[in-house]
Formats: C-alpha cells, sequence, structure tokens
C-alpha cells in the first residue's frame, strides 16, 4: 500500500490525534479525584494485579523503568502505593496500594465508562465491536513488528 501523507488517511495520525483527545477528557474527569493520567494507568493495573515490581509494572504501562520509578515515588509520596520488599527475593521490591489508592478504584473508574460512552456516541454496536477489533488487529501488528 502506497503512504499518503494527508493526516486524514494516515492511521498513525488519527490514532494518536484520538487518543489525545482520550487523554485530555481523562485528566478533566481525574482533576476532580487529585491524579493525573500517568497515575491513573498504574492504578488501573495495580487495581487488577497488585504486588508487581517496577519492571513488571513499567512493561503493563509501556513506560520506561526508570520514568516508571519517579512515578511510582510520587505516588508513594500522594499516598497512593507502598513499596515493600520481597521477603524470597529482598533485591525485588513490590508495589501494593494504600487504602486512599484502592478506595480511588470505586470513585474514579467511572469516569473510564464515562468517557468510553462519549466516544462511542453514535455508533452501532456493530461499529463499536467492529473499531475494536480493528484496533486490536493495529496494536497486534505493530507488538509483533517490534519483537523482529
Amino acid at each position: 500500500m502506497r503512504f499518503d501523507p494527508d493526516p486524514l488517511k494516515s492511521l498513525g495520525y488519527q490514532v494518536r490525534a484520538t487518543h489525545r483527545a482520550f487523554a485530555r477528557l481523562l485528566q478533566q474527569h481525574l482533576a476532580k479525584h487529585g491524579i493525573n493520567n500517568g497515575f491513573w494507568y498504574v492504578l488501573r493495573v495495580l487495581w487488577e494485579k497488585e504486588g508487581l515490581t517496577q519492571r513488571e509494572l513499567a512493561d503493563e504501562v509501556n513506560l520506561r523503568e526508570s520514568s516508571m520509578m519517579l512515578m511510582l515515588k510520587a505516588m508513594e509520596n500522594d499516598g497512593l502505593i507502598r513499596r515493600v520488599r520481597d521477603r524470597a527475593d529482598r533485591r525485588r521490591v513490590r508495589t501494593h496500594l494504600t487504602a486512599k489508592g484502592r478506595r480511588l478504584k470505586r470513585r474514579a473508574l467511572p469516569n473510564a465508562g464515562a468517557i468510553n460512552a462519549i466516544a462511542a456516541r453514535g455508533l452501532t454496536a456493530t461499529e463499536r465491536k467492529t473499531v475494536l477489533a480493528v484496533l486490536r488487529k493495529v496494536r497486534d501488528n505493530l507488538e509483533r513488528a517490534a519483537r523482529r
């Protein structure tokens, strides 16, 4: 397929522009809870899989480990997480939510549903299903190419 430089025809441009629109609206919603988008992505992972290492969290949210270290330090300073040395392997430090971090799930998670509902306005159930399937294929293609 020949590349067309028109941004309206560029998959990468449109996905990035859509991501930025999601991120802007998400930040507006999260500000009410005193957290930013970076914290949000880490919290989403920890709400499902607590006790991960810094490296595991970095992989889950697609950040460099050094960036994750700074993020975790800020989250710890805000009282959202605590880091505990692994008893079996003292070299590893595990990340756990505090009560404050856990409580945020009930208050902040509905924002994701609201934003997704806004994004899906006017889409039929079939269109929504198709968009999700196509985006999964695109992501899989890109991830396969990155592993080569």
